[in-house]
């Protein structure tokens, strides 16, 4: 049961590790018998990586040709000469919608704050695309973020969410809110009904970014799971089903590996 990705919303970035990148989720999974699978039958993920470029890296980078250089947080998230602005400019009237819905979304109370996520999945449910819903899910969960943990994503931060939305890699440097700038594409693909993948490099990782900013799709009214090592196969298979599931990469490619091992015994 290997899900087909949600093409749109592959990959994302997560916790402190220096490099993320988002992929389609086509290129890990294709279409098996739900028989025996681990994930769900819509997931979508989104990948983080740490400072090792791997193969996969720069293959998927000569493939898709898309980086954006978000530029201007912390000195600048994008290392190299860019400076990010020709990315800002292309964003900024996304930004500014998000801005002016701010007001307004900070003056409903955590009840109607939740409820914004029923209504924008119905909204999704009617066929109203992603793209359109992404202003308003991105401030609710901008404000979901304030309450809950306190923290506040810059203008920069929904820029590199908008870029993961969008297929596209984002590169960060080490303390300036990968972990934050996931939840936001995240939460926004979850609302079409297909499982999120959320992906970085070690238990820890995985499990401390589920229990901190994971608190931020709960209290909206997400599932969220975590796949750890130790875990039985019923275990990984129902956090695989949930809205955004936390896994690290070894765990995510053993267990694709283990559902092709399965299918092929069925």
């Amino acid at each position: 049961m290997a899900a087909p990705p949600l093409v749109k919303h592959s990959t994302s970035i997560s916790s402190f590790p220096s490099n993320s990148l988002l992929l389609p989720h086509q290129d890990f999974y294709k279409k098996t018998n739900p028989c025996s699978s681990f994930f769900g039958e819509n997931s979508l993920n989104m990948l983080n990586y740490g400072a090792k470029t791997s193969r996969l890296v720069s293959n998927t980078r000569r493939k898709m040709c898309a980086v954006a250089s978000l530029g201007g947080l912390l000195g600048g998230i994008f290392k190299g000469t860019d400076t990010g602005e020709s990315t800002r400019k292309q964003y900024a009237p996304t930004v500014s919608l998000i801005n002016q819905l701010e007001a307004e979304i900070s003056a409903l109370s955590d009840s109607q704050l939740r409820d914004k996520t029923a209504a924008l999945k119905e909204r999704a449910q009617l066929g109203e695309s992603l793209d359109s819903l992404l202003p308003e899910a991105f401030a609710v969960v901008r404000e979901a973020s304030k309450r809950v943990i306190g923290l506040r994503p810059f203008d920069v931060q929904l820029i590199g969410g908008m870029v993961l939305h969008k297929g596209e890699i984002a590169e960060m440097r080490t303390g300036e809110g990968k972990t934050l700038v996931a939840i936001l594409p995240a939460y926004l693909n979850a609302l079409s009904g297909k499982g999120v993948h959320i992906v970085t490099v070690n238990d820890y990782l995985a499990r401390r970014d589920c229990e901190w900013v994971g608190q931020v799709p709960r209290f909206l009214g997400l599932k969220v799971g975590l796949i750890q090592q130790n875990m039985t196969s019923e275990q990984r298979r129902e956090n695989y089903m949930c809205d955004i599931t936390y896994v690290t990469n070894s765990e995510l490619g053993f267990d694709y590996l283990r559902d092709n091992l399965a299918m092929e015994n069925c």
